[in-house]
């Protein structure tokens, strides 16, 4: 470590034989500090925006959300029924999810795709 001091110590120190730091040094730093903690702070905002948007635009995101993930999910009938007799329950339904690939003519997208079934969507 003591190399890499050397190095800062020697570009920060002032030309002059004061031996201090010089202003100008001391506000390219603060403004280069800045500039990164604004732009840490824009790509964080704008990155959780971005989920928030997609979630709420695009996706179906239940409350709860039950999955087998050994296969086939049998029995959900009962499931439903067991989760619908508390009465803070507003609604249940079945879904299904599946993964999907969206080609175009210059790309491949893959994606999450969910289904509901028409009865259960208009409760």
């Amino acid at each position: 470590m003591a190399f890499e001091f050397f190095i800062a110590g020697r570009y920060l120190k002032a030309k002059r034989k004061e031996g201090f730091i010089s202003l100008i040094t001391l506000l390219s730093i603060a403004g280069v500090a800045v500039g990164v903690m604004a732009l840490v702070v824009v790509i964080a905002v704008m990155s959780g925006a971005e989920t928030d948007f997609r979630k709420r635009i695009l996706g179906l995101e239940p409350h709860i959300l039950v999955m087998n993930y050994s296969g086939k999910f049998d029995g959900y009938s009962d499931i439903i029924a067991d989760v619908s007799k508390n009465e803070q329950v507003l609604g249940a339904s079945p879904i299904l999810f599946a993964q999907a690939m969206i080609r175009s003519s210059h790309s491949f997208q893959g994606s999450w795709s969910g289904a509901l079934t028409l009865k259960t969507a208009s409760a």
